[in-house]
């Protein structure tokens, strides 16, 4: 039949012909086909597809997803807006039956989501203690380590045997993957770390408190993320415990989980050097998109008078001599991009806390002498084009002048900026681009026609 054949071959294809078969698929009436293609793919894969749908065919396509016991798994992958869409439409009493499918971290996530009242209703509807629990890792908040952690972590008391530890992990190895084992006292805090393979080698009647190592990299359950990003990163971890504020041991994070705080602030740094909203997407409404990006855009155009006003200045030197403005956009750019590339560097070093406000001078200093030199190459290129052109010398000399101080400056204020922002506990990548961009157009313009037009008329060019 040529059904089950488009089935078999939809593994092989791209992931974006795939999402798009199964739409032309999901908007035909028979069901069969679809169910097919949408049992071969992954969660990961269907979620793009979502905000591709109307809201009639969302709601088809979860109506199949729940069946397969697939929804719960595919709301996970949603980003929040299309996310908050879907859920909208989803009753409580199968949305209450998706919580129960899913993992503790990924069921909060969800509930983080909705309006409190609604939330309440949907703990109305799960077994009192799950509910309680749901509740208890909400208390945290979304960007901690008690946010991040799965709570459900198997735990191991010091005092048992290698036997009974390995009699319990095959029972547990059936519904979950360890990694480690970790070993807690009678009321529960974490006393140390086991590996499998140290379990597996040892003589039965061993305790684990004689094979446990005490030296185990954890964190507080109200350890911002970023900060258990690092540590995974520092220490090459697969899984780290959480403790409470008594040491005891609560939840474990897994290196998944990291990997998605890792991706969520890149892009929100990524945005926030652009002056984006992270909740503007491609799929964004247009209206809703304009209301995130228009008032950092009308911020710009008030630092834009800026430089027209420097510009306004020297217009009776601009009107006589009218070949500066062929090359006052590439002071002006050079500098831009030149400030740009130390913006970067110095958000990127204070994010992953390779700089500190204790060395801020020094990194300062640092960048502005990258910038002169850059500058002084930068501007003797630019010189030597000049001259070829116009067979201007006082021309050449002005541009190499202004090229070299404004890439200079683009040293000082890409790598100040941060650091002031830094100093006033703001985000040093929020609103960085335009405050260099400005002081780089700024004085850009007046290193450049304030000394064209110092030079210009004294060599009667």
């Amino acid at each position: 039949m040529p059904v089950p054949l488009v089935a078999r071959r939809a593994d092989a294809l791209p992931r974006g012909q795939r999402q798009r078969l199964i739409l032309r698929l999901l908007r035909r009436p028979a069901e069969r086909p679809a169910r097919r293609l949408l049992a071969r793919l992954h969660p990961a894969d269907l979620a793009p597809l979502v905000p591709l749908l109307t809201p009639a065919e969302q709601s088809a396509l979860f109506e199949v997803l729940f069946e397969m016991r697939l929804a719960a798994r595919t709301l996970r992958e949603l980003a929040p807006e299309p996310l908050a869409a879907v859920v909208e439409r989803i009753p409580d009493e199968r949305l209450a039956v998706m919580l129960r499918r899913m993992s503790s971290d990924d069921a909060v996530d969800l509930l983080e989501s909705l309006e409190g009242e609604r939330v309440e209703a949907l703990f109305a509807q799960l077994p009192p203690a799950h509910a309680t629990h749901l509740r208890n890792l909400m208390r945290y908040g979304p960007a901690t380590a008690g946010g991040l952690m799965d709570p459900d972590v198997p735990r191991f008391p010091a005092d048992e045997t290698v036997a009974e530890t390995l009699e319990r992990v095959r029972r547990l190895a059936e519904g979950r993957r360890l990694f480690y084992l970790y070993v807690v006292d009678e009321r529960g805090h974490l006393l140390g770390i086991a590996s499998l393979w140290q379990i597996v080698s040892a003589a039965p009647e061993r305790r684990l408190r004689e094979l446990m190592s005490p030296e185990v990299v954890a964190v507080r359950v109200d350890t911002p993320e970023e900060e258990v990003a690092r540590r995974f990163g520092r220490y090459d971890l697969l899984m780290m415990p959480v403790v409470d504020e008594d040491g005891r041991l609560v939840g474990a994070i897994t290196v998944d989980d990291v990997l998605d705080v890792v991706e969520e602030q890149a892009t929100e740094d990524i945005y926030r050097l652009a002056n984006l909203d992270v909740q503007d997407g491609v799929t964004t409404a247009p209206l809703r998109s304009v209301r995130l990006r228009l008032p950092w855009l009308l911020v710009n155009l008030a630092t834009a008078f800026l430089a027209a006003g420097v510009v306004s200045f020297f217009q009776p030197t601009i009107a006589k001599y009218v070949v500066l403005a062929v090359f006052m956009p590439v002071v002006a750019g050079m500098g831009g991009n030149a400030g740009t590339q130390t913006l970067t560097v110095v958000v990127r070093a204070l994010a992953l806390e390779q700089a500190d406000l204790s060395r801020s001078s020094r990194v300062v200093l640092r960048q502005m002498a990258i910038g002169l030199v850059n500058g002084l190459v930068t501007g003797s290129v630019l010189a030597l084009a000049a001259f070829a052109w116009e067979r201007n010398a006082a021309l050449s000399l002005i541009l190499f002048l202004a090229q070299t101080a404004n890439t200079a400056v683009a040293g000082l204020f890409g790598a100040a900026v941060p650091f002031g922002l830094r100093a006033l506990r703001l985000d040093p990548a929020l609103g960085s681009a335009i405050f260099v961009t400005t002081a780089t157009d700024v004085i850009g313009f007046l290193c450049f026609l304030g000394t064209a037009a110092l030079l210009l008329p004294l060599v009667g060019a």
